[in-house]
């Protein structure tokens, strides 16, 4: 009891924090220290939320800081690392639609461009039947050749449908790259027509699997179709009907390897020997 007020001093550790409780003049100094101590006192988590689901490790991450690495490597997605060139020859007519009439003659080749996607994209149904899960053209062109037809070129990128092998086993690793021309038998180039280059991509792809089973890991970076049309005297030699079009396919190979181990010329020496074995 002092001068007829009441003075209580309370010092109570809460929370490791001294704090000090008075009722002064009606004051409601401890629910103000109520208030203050509040804060440190963690709020209880809200039955009506989720736990926070738990962060799956992604198993490429060690592929994000090396670009070119990822781009051949990345199983799942699309880049531009790995593509099939693809080429077809067409007469000016059969740029056009039923009844449609021909453009000006000074639109023509921005025409054959804009014509182009549409021509190029059903090869995708033959990427998606021998090599990749999925595909999409990503680039296009069109040109005149010395015959006045139209020549378009486009680039389908593809997702791998088989096994790449494990790059990350490799150490002081490079990327090694190797191209062959796939052969065929006869004089005369293959067919240019559908069965044809699924095959070729069949035949490109076991030439990769071949390579991962040796060597740990192999992706096959780009196949190439080049058309070429035989002239009225070659198809006058050859029986009636025989296709004019005729089709070569080039193969590209790509490994991570230590170039102390296996250089350049080693993994071409490698490539051509497993596709033309004696």
């Amino acid at each position: 009891m002092i001068g007829g007020r009441t003075s209580f001093v309370i010092f109570l550790l809460i929370l490791g924090l001294p704090v000090v409780v008075l009722n002064y003049g009606g004051l409601n100094v401890g629910g103000w220290i109520s208030e203050q101590t509040a804060q440190y006192i963690p709020e209880a988590p809200d039955p009506a939320v989720p736990e926070a689901e738990i962060a799956v490790a992604d198993p490429f991450q060690w592929l994000n800081d090396r670009p070119a690495l990822r781009d051949t490597f990345i199983p799942n997605e699309m880049t531009g690392a790995r593509y099939v060139q693809v080429e077809k020859i067409l007469n000016p007519e059969e740029l056009l639609l039923a009844g449609e009439q021909a453009p000006d003659a000074a639109f023509l080749e921005l025409y054959a461009a804009a014509r182009a996607p549409a021509q190029l994209i059903p090869y995708c149904s033959e990427v998606v039947a021998t090599i990749g899960t999925s595909c999409d053209l990503v680039y296009s062109q069109a040109r005149e050749n010395r015959e006045g037809k139209w020549v378009m070129d486009g680039r389908l990128a593809y997702v791998p449908a088989v096994d790449l092998g494990d790059p990350s086993s490799v150490e002081n690793g490079q990327l090694i790259n190797a191209r062959a021309t796939l052969p065929y038998s006869g004089d005369l180039r293959p067919p240019n027509d559908t069965e044809t280059r699924a095959a070729m991509l069949t035949q490109a792809q076991a030439v990769c699997d071949t390579l991962r089973d040796q060597l740990g890991n192999c992706v096959l970076t780009r196949v190439s179709f080049d058309v070429h049309e035989l002239w009225i005297t070659d198809l006058e030699a050859l029986p009636a009907g025989t296709n004019p079009q005729r089709v070569e396919a080039s193969a590209e190979y790509t490994v991570y390897a230590d170039p102390m181990q296996l250089d350049a010329n080693g993994l071409a020496t490698l490539v051509s020997e497993i596709v033309n074995p004696e």
